[in-house]
């Protein structure tokens, strides 16, 4: 039963975050093992967002680490559990917590040695910025530890990077780049600390080529605002990394944008109406719900739990008051076409928003 909800949840999850995002792009998923200890370790810039794309484009059973106070409600905590998640706890959950690690770590450690999947963010927070932050030493801890437990398993490091044009927009775009696996067993050492430091180097070198990564923090508005200046793919880190390379040798673009007519958009504004109006009371509950976020990394999170909850519950609702008043295939089809036309609620974002 539990597999058939994890499998049904996960299809639903898939469907609803391709009605989200306007294209998701996967690249590098021959190098995800097919069997064996697999660690996957990814940047860390759009909270429950990065985890729910992962778990939907891994095919192998994968569990994951998340932040602690995802966790604080118990039913939340239950849901969580049975899509294999489990919280980890930092400095601003308590220091009283923190003890809980432990617990975690070694059940981390445990589910590698059964030779299963296991995703860390080792950047220990999430970000909007476009680079890779120094990563914790959390994750070298469980791998040198699963290899000291059993000095034969074949354990291997899979870094994945996402790459979002907007992070907190419906309808943007993003990609997950899955970079060549690192073999854990050769960075062992009797020094653990220069065994993790090497480690993580290795790990951070090898993300840092999988996303866009503005090296310096200082320059970090600057670098991102002539970046930006010269229309980046921000779903090809290859290539956003290059110009970022190149950006001394770049001159200005010269050239003006082209942008709609006042009167198309006030056609394309005519057009929606209806497709507004239909969805007006659930757009009223996001607008509230959105007003008491305070994180606003949190604000795609949020905002896609809401478009695959309230949203459906609503058109449901409106289906059988039609099916009551006119025909059962009526009220299948105004369904279908409230899901259908769903993404044209969005508005074309242009550029980013950092």
């Amino acid at each position: 039963m539990h597999k058939l909800f994890y499998q049904s949840l996960k299809q639903y999850v898939n469907f609803g975050l391709h009605l989200f995002f306007r294209k998701i792009k996967v690249v590098g998923k021959e190098n995800i093992p097919n069997n064996g200890a697999v660690l996957f370790v990814a940047n860390h810039q759009n909270a429950l967002i990065d985890a729910l794309l992962l778990v939907t484009q891994i095919q192998r059973k994968t569990h994951f680490v998340a932040r602690a106070d995802v966790f604080k409600r118990p039913i939340v905590k239950k849901m969580l559990a049975l899509i294999y998640m489990m919280p980890i706890y930092r400095i601003t959950d308590g220091r009283q917590s923190m003890s809980k690690n432990d617990e975690i770590l070694d059940k981390c450690k445990q589910i590698l040695l059964n030779e299963e999947g296991l995703m860390i963010f080792p950047e220990g927070n999430h970000n909007l910025q476009r680079r890779l932050r120094p990563l914790s030493k959390g994750f070298t801890r469980i791998v040198f530890s699963a290899l000291a437990d059993n000095p034969k398993l074949n354990l291997k490091i899979v870094p994945v990077g996402l790459n979002y044009t907007h992070h907190q927009y419906y309808r943007g775009s993003v990609s997950l780049y899955f970079g060549k696996p690192i073999n854990a067993a050769d960075y062992v050492d009797d020094d653990f600390n220069k065994a993790s430091l090497t480690l993580k180097e290795a790990t951070a070198n090898r993300l840092k080529t999988l996303i866009t990564h503005v090296e310096n923090a200082a320059d970090y508005i600057e670098q991102i605002t002539r970046l930006e200046a010269g229309n980046p793919d921000y779903l090809n880190p290859l290539e956003t990394n290059l110009k970022l390379k190149n950006l001394g040798d770049q001159k200005e673009p010269s050239g003006s944008k082209s942008s709609n007519t006042g009167l198309f958009s006030a056609l394309i504004k005519i057009l929606k109406a209806p497709i507004w109006f239909n969805n007006l009371l659930p757009l009223t509950i996001w607008s509230w719900i959105k007003a008491k976020i305070k994180d606003p990394v949190m604000i795609a999170s949020i905002k896609f739990c809401v478009g695959i909850t309230v949203f459906p519950i609503f058109y449901l609702l409106q289906a059988i008051i039609v099916t009551h008043f006119l025909d059962g295939w009526v009220g299948l089809a105004y369904f279908i076409f409230s899901i259908i036309s769903f993404p044209i609620l969005s508005n074309p974002r242009k550029g980013s928003d950092n």
